[in-house]
């Protein structure tokens, strides 16, 4: 089963990667996880950090809304929009079986059309619809990312 994970963070940075999940420890609540490329690697993660890749049954695919995807031709993830309102289909296919445990017949969406951040043509100045399958988009993990204008002084306070 594929597994989304959070690797590492910076304030303005965090990283996806595409892992298989191996397995859950509920008594310590990590999973072990396995980088879809190099199967040499083992990690074992807290399960705040692991995100289920998308069914395509899920209901946040909707017109404007902001959400990561693997920017096509790579595997790796950036925010994108949802630019034209995706199409739902009927589930019934023998390759969108795939869902899970009950999913076969439910309506899902096969493939997203957006547009990435920072994806502008440098000569013309707009930015190119990309089409995502499904699995590869995830809702925006709003609480790994913050404006400029949310942030907080930490300094201590001159007491003197």
């Amino acid at each position: 089963m594929f597994a989304l994970c959070l690797c590492g963070t910076t304030l303005n940075y965090v990283n996806f990667l595409v892992f298989n999940r191996l397995r859950f420890y509920p008594d310590s609540e990590t999973y072990d996880v396995q980088d879809e490329d190099d199967t040499s690697k083992l990690i074992r993660l807290p399960w705040n950090h692991v995100i289920r890749l998308s069914s395509g049954t899920e209901g946040f695919f909707e017109k404007g809304a902001r959400v990561m995807a693997i920017f096509p031709e790579t595997t790796s993830f950036y925010r994108a929009i949802i630019s034209k309102q995706p199409t739902w289909n009927s589930g019934t296919s023998a390759e969108e079986t795939s869902g899970g445990v009950g999913n076969a017949h439910k309506p899902r969406v096969k493939e997203v059309i957006m547009k990435f951040e920072d994806d502008e043509d440098q000569e013309s100045g707009k930015t190119p619809h990309r089409r995502v399958p499904s699995r590869y988009v995830i809702p925006l993990p709003q609480q790994y990312f913050y404006e400029d204008e949310d942030d907080v002084d930490l300094a201590a306070p001159n007491t003197m």
